[in-house]
């Protein structure tokens, strides 16, 4: 085994680590990957004044240009039409207003950001493969970084494995942006933890762990890297139609066959409000399974993601829950009695909620009475798939529920501590919420609570057995 770590490489870290019988070829494969690197950087580096690409940036146009130059601009220009301009390696100059914002500790003007934008959406830039030939539209200047580490990682993977044949595993990181191939001796993968959008301790705050075999894994948010303006902080990444700061972007963990296109899917999915980056990563393929966070920690994540968490988190996630519920609405007495609204949802021990199980009254209009479940939940009613499963309200008796143990994007939740949440509220009447702790585990739990006010009694049973 052979494990090396580089300070300094593309402005953060390299760790390179490699399983093989045969140490000396290793070594030198290692050494080799990092010359590919250092060499791919002086081409496409956009921190170096003498690079390839800032050369380009200056000139506005050039030929017989390094193959690799070319192939990361046609990258950049393929998705940023997949992505619906959603992606760009256009925004150079808005990158450097940014900066020199951040060195004035002054905003940048937001008309001016408007007008450039527009200015560089509108211009063309053109690529002629057999001349190696590119040639920049007014207000262009490349910033490839939203794909460009990918690229070299996959590079750098690809010397590993051609310096060093006999290699059963390999691992490529950059900055915590990686390539893994083959798998480790005696295991199904490469075991490695997801962080999650909250910056915690780099050993803490993880939200899941992936099994990764012949794979990449690439993550996108907008808190490590910001520009600090006076007292606020603002996104590296930036909306393409305006120039500005994204400010609602969504956390993304892309996984892809390859570096290039994990690092492509991040950036876009993390460039746009949780309620967008959901619907088009739907359509995206089964060969890259995502995760997307968004505000309050609403998490969505392809189908496929399961199939990518380590054998003992897809146990958890394969176990069959059933939560049975038995609820009572009481008959208060008051002289006019109205039905109430009932919300019942399950969130996790953070009060973040996972899931619907009952609305009782299916117009917005009565919403904002359930305040808890309105802040939780419901203000994203257009957006959760379970607002829509509604019934009229009810009148006094018992009445029950079940649950299966899914979230509202439809993946099981794993092994914990959640809580159940019941708010009830009446026009001219009260206003009550009632939250029962419960913990996911293989067995059969029941649980009572004597409810208050407008929350009448309920008790719930939960079975969770084991995958086969």
């Amino acid at each position: 085994m052979l494990e090396q770590h580089y300070d300094g490489v593309l402005g953060t870290s390299l760790d390179v680590t490699m399983w093989g019988n045969d140490s000396a070829s290793m070594e030198s494969a290692a050494t080799a990957a990092l010359a590919e690197i250092t060499r791919l950087d002086a081409i496409l580096s956009t921190w170096r004044d003498d690079s390839t690409l800032m050369t380009l940036n200056r000139n506005r146009s050039g030929d017989n240009l390094p193959p690799e130059l070319l192939e990361v601009v046609t990258l950049c220009e393929s998705w940023r039409e997949r992505s619906a301009g959603v992606f760009s390696c256009r925004l150079g100059q808005i990158a450097q207003i940014w900066k020199t914002a951040q060195e004035q500790q002054q905003l940048p003007v937001v008309m001016d950001l408007l007008k450039l934008t527009r200015q560089i959406n509108q211009s063309e830039l053109t690529i002629n493969a057999d001349t190696r030939a590119i040639t920049l539209g007014e207000g262009i200047d490349l910033e490839p970084s939203g794909l460009a580490k990918g690229y070299i990682i996959d590079r750098a993977v690809a010397v590993l494995r051609a310096e060093a044949p006999d290699a059963t595993a390999i691992k490529v990181d950059i900055g915590g942006d990686a390539m893994y191939w083959g798998a480790p001796p005696d295991s199904e993968g490469w075991a490695v933890q997801v962080a999650g959008p909250a910056p915690v301790a780099d050993n803490g705050g993880f939200i899941a762990t992936l099994s990764l075999s012949n794979r990449a894994v690439a993550t996108s948010g907008h808190t490590s890297r910001t520009y600090k303006i006076r007292t606020l902080e603002y996104s590296h990444i930036f909306d393409t139609r305006r120039g500005w700061s994204v400010s609602d972007g969504s956390y993304a963990v892309a996984t892809a066959p390859d570096a290039v296109t994990a690092d492509a899917l991040a950036t876009i999915l993390a460039a746009q409000a949780f309620t967008n980056a959901q619907p088009w990563a739907a359509k995206l393929d089964d060969s890259t399974p995502v995760l997307i966070v968004g505000l309050r920690d609403m998490q969505w994540q392809s189908p496929g993601w399961t199939d990518l968490l380590n054998g003992e988190m897809r146990r958890q996630l394969r176990a069959r829950i059933m939560l049975t519920m038995d609820y009572t609405i009481p008959r208060l007495r008051d002289r006019i009695y109205n039905r109430p609204y009932v919300a019942v949802w399950v969130g996790d021990s953070k009060g973040i909620a996972l899931q619907d199980l009952l609305l009782l009254g299916g117009e917005e209009r009565w919403a904002n009475s359930n305040s808890v479940w309105w802040r939780r939940t419901g203000s994203r009613s257009n957006n959760n798939p379970s607002y829509n499963v509604t019934r009229p309200t009810r009148g006094p008796g018992d009445y029950q529920l079940v649950w299966d143990g899914k979230d509202s994007a439809g993946n099981s939740l794993p092994a914990g501590d959640y809580v159940l949440n019941v708010e009830a509220s009446r026009q001219d009447g009260g206003h009550d919420y009632v939250s029962q702790p419960f913990t996911i585990a293989n067995g059969t739990a029941r649980y009572e609570n004597p409810g208050q006010g407008e929350v009448g009694p309920f008790s719930f049973t939960l079975n969770v057995l084991p995958a086969e």
